[in-house]
């Protein structure tokens, strides 16, 4: 399989920029090939790839995090500067501990030795490292949302969103504009890959493919918000269970106008469709929202932004705007 890891000089770093045919293989399983095959220095790549694409999806659900206790600790009234230093201390944990590192250190001395076998069980031990307080952090996530719509109302799940919004999804893309179609996709990708593990083997499995006018990535299940929905496919682990406003009871053009959406899948309708459509005119990449928990989630990078097909705009309350195709 052929391994393109090449560093974009917009997004400012290296990354797989592979074709559409393997860009939705989990680096894992690329990982493992290359291992087997001898082919020491792509395993080493890859590897460090691997680790790199989860401690940045590690670094952002813990900030989020941060940012909502943050949010309910200023909400509750506490005084000046609490709000930051109570919601940091409560994190600590999570920015000392060195998940991953040891693993992946083992995994190469097993490369390095030949021992093949033994470096693929590291190298699914530092997933695993990362995957289980991952779903932690995601379920965390929905009840602190929770918390917050049964506590302040619904509104107030909006508030926190867009009270974290530029440290989540701002700056990650800051320069969006910036990138080819191609860099988009490969972007979203990852996020999805390695950083919240999706599919069936819960490894970052996902299709991509090409249409005209855009590229389509869909999940099964989404390794976030849809497997609290679905249950873990890998572990046979129930879905997260509802708690009381566990999901919307209002309909909300942030959460396209449904009820019963997950609080935390409505960070993708705020932070992709109806934030991004009210300062930009468009959706920033839009998708697919189903209530069936057995669907696969479907999101859209579109080679034009202005070529945005007209469906994905009265759902978060958007017209249509000229410019567009």
């Amino acid at each position: 399989m052929p391994l393109k890891f090449e560093h974009s000089d917009v997004i400012g770093r290296a990354m797989r920029l592979d074709d559409l045919d393997t860009l939705g293989i989990a680096s894992q399983t690329l990982a493992e090939d290359a291992i087997m095959a001898g082919r020491n220095e792509e395993a080493v790549t890859l590897v460090n790839y691997f680790l790199s694409e989860m401690q940045i999806m590690h670094g952002i659900m813990w900030t989020w995090i941060e940012d909502i206790i943050r949010f309910i600790i200023e909400k509750s009234g506490a005084d000046e500067a609490m709000d930051v230093q109570s919601s940091a201390g409560i994190m600590r944990v999570f920015k000392t501990m060195q998940l991953g590192i040891a693993p992946r250190d083992r995994c190469m001395e097993a490369i390095k030795s030949g021992d093949k076998a033994a470096a693929i069980d590291w190298l699914d031990r530092m997933r695993l490292e990362f995957r289980n307080p991952h779903d932690i952090l995601v379920a965390w996530v929905q009840d602190l949302l929770s918390y917050c719509a049964d506590t302040w109302g619904e509104e107030a799940v909006l508030e926190t969103i867009l009270h974290t919004h530029q440290s989540i999804w701002g700056d990650r893309y800051e320069k969006w504009d910036l990138m080819t179609p191609h860099e988009k996709v490969a972007l979203t990708v990852e996020g999805m890959r390695g950083g919240h593990f999706s599919g069936p083997r819960r490894r970052g499995d996902m299709d991509v493919w090409e249409e005209e006018d855009r590229f389509v990535i869909s999940m099964d299940p989404c390794g976030s918000g849809g497997v609290a929905r679905r249950g873990d496919p890998e572990t046979g682990r129930d879905p997260y269970p509802i708690t009381d406003h566990g999901t919307n009871q209002e309909s909300h053009l942030w959460t396209w106008q449904k009820t019963g959406v997950h609080w935390y899948c409505s960070h993708c309708s705020i932070a992709m469709e109806w934030l991004p459509g009210r300062k930009r005119g468009h959706p920033l990449r839009p998708l697919d929202h189903s209530l069936d928990h057995d669907a696969p989630c479907v999101w859209y990078v579109y080679k034009d932004e202005k070529e945005t097909r007209e469906y994905h705009y009265p759902r978060t309350g958007l017209v249509k705007p000229e410019d567009v195709g």
